[in-house]
């Protein structure tokens, strides 16, 4: 099993359920000590209480990440009040149903506030856990959840946008930071089976992928806690897709959408 053992890790987002609840627990047992940002407070009653259950503790504290400002004094108390936070886990992120727009009607507002929810705060999480981790000589290990939708997705142009930026902001600071120790990769997954997705078509999403299914949020906690972790060591400014192969194109027996051409198309009807 891999060990955070005598660490200390932020994940912010990581409670509701879905991937940001999977993050915290595995996380957690692990062996780290964890500390979580949510918006809500009865998600963080909610993720206390299972690692209750599983016999671990969990300190939340409550914050808006589209509020630069509170989010970022929040930050600085729980660097305040923990010292050394030697993981980030960087979850919040997501496009509401009003947020899916074709390219040409896409409102600046709705473009500003994708960029604020998925890229904006992470800026400033990932500034202040660097600048105590340099401050304190101590090394680290920082993942952001990106999306396979950088991959031009249609409907999709400020999240796209937004998390493309993720992925290049994460690079830059690997590069920046690599000398002092502190490592930055990006996960991306592709669709995933959360409370927020409860309503979609799973099986349809489910046969167009290579692999026939879905992702779990374990799947994506999984991935996360590999690259937070010292079997990483040597990795940093990677994107790692976890998407059952779904950016790989047609699944199985199918014909690439492409291929149009009826005589070829018969070949393989």
């Amino acid at each position: 099993m891999l060990s955070l053992e005598q660490k200390k890790a932020l994940v912010v987002g990581g409670a509701g359920g879905g991937i940001g609840s999977a993050i915290t627990h595995s996380l957690s047992q692990a062996g780290a000590e964890i500390i979580v940002v949510t918006n809500d407070s009865d998600h963080a009653e909610v993720v206390r209480s299972e690692a209750k259950i599983k016999g671990c503790a969990i300190q939340c504290y409550l914050a808006d990440v589209t509020d630069l400002n509170g989010f970022s004094e929040t930050i600085d108390e729980i660097i305040k009040a923990n010292g050394v936070i030697h993981h980030l886990v960087n979850v919040v992120g997501g496009a509401n149903v009003s947020d899916w727009s074709r390219a040409k009607d896409y409102e600046l507002e709705m473009f500003d506030r994708i960029l604020t929810r998925n890229l904006r705060y992470a800026l400033i999480s990932c500034q202040r856990i660097a600048a105590s981790l340099i401050l304190n000589s101590s090394k680290g290990s920082i993942v952001n959840v990106s999306s396979i939708a950088t991959r031009s997705v249609p409907l999709l142009t400020g999240y796209g946008a937004a998390k493309a930026g993720l992925e290049a902001m994460s690079r830059t600071m690997a590069a920046e930071w690599g000398q002092y120790g502190i490592r930055v990769n990006v996960v991306a997954p592709g669709t995933v089976k959360t409370p927020r997705a409860g309503q979609d078509n799973l099986d349809e999403a489910a046969s167009k992928i290579p692999l026939q299914r879905r992702a779990e949020s374990q799947d994506i906690a999984d991935a996360s806690l590999f690259l937070l972790s010292d079997k990483a060591s040597y990795i940093t400014g990677q994107t790692l897709t976890v998407d059952g192969g779904a950016t790989l194109g047609s699944s199985g027996d199918s014909l690439p959408e492409f291929v149009t051409n009826p005589k070829i198309r018969e070949q393989f009807s």
